[in-house]
């Protein structure tokens, strides 16, 4: 039995090996690509391969742009994390899982806990459970495996069935989960970073590309893969050489008695069976260096004519998904703010590599401007900010595009402030003018949007508030919102300027 068991594994192993390296290669990667697409239809980014050694708090450089990262993973259905940078501990853990899962403290460190509590027969017994659905594939022997599972029982239950096709089912099973929010990890990354910054300036983003960090929040581990295989077709061939399948040598002899066969007799046979599949992988390889099975062990757990069930084991439960944040990276080594990775590889959502140029208030641009003044009396780097940014001015239009309104009184109605065409800009606009024009349009957009929500108000030209009033309030703040809009695209594409305006100022204050 051994032999024929023997001689099945290394039949299965010919068989990939006599395809051209091409067809071996594409086989490789479209099963890859299908376990992949199995993850991340339970809303995960898949892991591929398998690891134990990811945890929250990994720290990974992205260089690729959101689009082709997007292309990558649908072709590929995964994308490897090669480049890892740093690994930060998350310090919340505790506070995290106390009310939930009563663990933390009380020298019960997590994540450590979870992974080697002191009695390691209840390894991972305390992380929390997660449920994965279970997935049908198809498997065949001959030019690879269509199948959607690197793991070893598919091949060898194969064998054990004789046959060259089957259909089966896997569950992911003992399947554990632990991570950390992304608020107090989010805070943890961007202490690191400003420490780092010299390192992350390296990588900043320019205008036509955009780099990042990956930050690991939350894993998906399992300790178990249990299999079930139906044989679609019987065949001879090489595999039994005209002898009785592997399987069969667990079930009745022709013409014995059935019911002379008890389960005692059926789980020696399986023991038997588990034992010789056991030395058989381990002399598989060469020098009999055991190489089917790294870190995991392979058993039968049921058997019949036409089925197997097998149940492969880890030693040690292996991540097989993650979630995370992304942040790009600005100049300075300064970050952005954190974006779901699922939605970068699924939904090309983009890192933002600076925020909104709207989200910056007048004030912090205004005192930002005041402190380098103050510097550029003896720092010439300070100087020489000052000059670009006032160089900014001359975005301003040189009259008002739209009607600004205002308040002239208490009780007064709202009225115009500037009218259209009206002079805006002086003769040698610096930054200052920029930022007071953005201040007279949010301040005019304001009052506009506070009429229109409180019907007691009055503006100037209607004598009661009726449908022609409601119209030209509402023309007025599209006016406003696109005058805004246009300084404001004008500003964000000098928006590396004012991240090294920032940066200079946060070092020298």
């Amino acid at each position: 039995m051994l032999t024929i068991l023997r001689l099945a594994i290394v039949t299965i192993l010919a068989s990939l090996a006599g395809c051209t390296c091409g067809n071996v290669q594409r086989e490789l990667e479209q099963v890859a690509k299908d376990w992949s697409m199995v993850i991340r239809a339970s809303q995960v980014i898949p892991v591929y391969p398998l690891t134990e050694d990811l945890q929250p708090g990994d720290v990974f450089l992205v260089q690729q742009t959101v689009d082709k990262q997007h292309t990558e993973y649908a072709k590929r259905g995964f994308l490897p994390l090669d480049n890892m940078i740093w690994r930060i501990n998350p310090a919340n853990y505790e506070s995290f899982y106390r009310q939930s899962f009563g663990v933390g403290g009380e020298g019960k460190v997590l994540p450590q806990y979870f992974i080697k509590p002191s009695d390691t027969a209840t390894a991972w017994s305390a992380a929390p459970n997660v449920s994965f659905p279970t997935y049908s594939f198809s498997a065949r022997r001959g030019g690879g495996f269509n199948l959607a599972l690197p793991i070893q029982g598919v091949p060898i239950g194969l064998s054990l069935l004789g046959g060259d096709a089957a259909q089966g089912t896997v569950t992911i099973a003992d399947a554990r989960t632990y991570g950390v929010d992304t608020i107090s990890l989010h805070k943890e990354v961007t202490e690191w970073a400003v420490k780092e910054r010299h390192f992350l300036a390296n990588f900043a983003s320019t205008e036509s590309h955009t780099n990042y960090l990956r930050v690991i929040t939350r894993v998906y581990l399992t300790g178990k893969l249990n299999v079930s295989l139906q044989s679609s077709r019987t065949g001879g061939g090489e595999i039994t050489g005209g002898m009785r399948k592997p399987v069969d040598l667990i079930l009745p002899e022709a013409g014995s008695d059935p019911q002379k066969i008890t389960m005692d007799d059926y789980k020696k046979r399986v023991d038997e069976l588990n034992t010789m599949i056991e030395n058989a992988l381990k002399k598989s390889g060469e020098n009999s260096v055991e190489k089917l099975l790294p870190g995991g062990t392979i058993k039968v757990v049921a058997a019949s004519a036409r089925t197997v069930s097998l149940s492969e084991t880890f030693s040690r439960p292996l991540v097989i998904g993650y979630l995370g944040f992304d942040m790009a990276i600005r100049a300075g080594g300064m970050l952005g703010p954190p974006i779901p990775t699922y939605a970068v590889l699924q939904d090309k959502a983009t890192p933002v590599t600076t925020p909104a140029v709207e989200t910056l208030t007048n004030s912090l641009l205004r005192r930002e401007y005041t402190i380098l003044k103050e510097l550029s009396r003896q720092d010439p780097e300070a100087a020489d900010l000052i000059n670009e940014l006032d160089a900014l001015g001359t975005l301003v239009p040189p009259k008002y595009p739209c009607r600004i309104f205002a308040f002239s009184g208490p009780n007064e109605p709202l009225s115009i402030r500037h009218e259209v065409g009206a002079p805006l800009a002086s003769v040698n606009p610096t930054f200052p003018d920029l930022t007071a024009y953005r201040a007279t349009l949010l301040s005019s957009i304001g009052k506009l949007n506070l009429v229109s929500g409180d019907k007691s108000k009055m503006i100037e030209g209607f004598s009661v508030r009726n449908h022609q009033s409601e119209s030209y309030i509402q023309e007025q703040i599209e006016a406003n919102q696109r005058a805004l809009k246009e300084i404001d695209s004008s500003v964000e594409k000098k928006r590396l300027l004012l991240d090294r305006v920032h940066i200079f100022v946060v070092e020298r204050t």
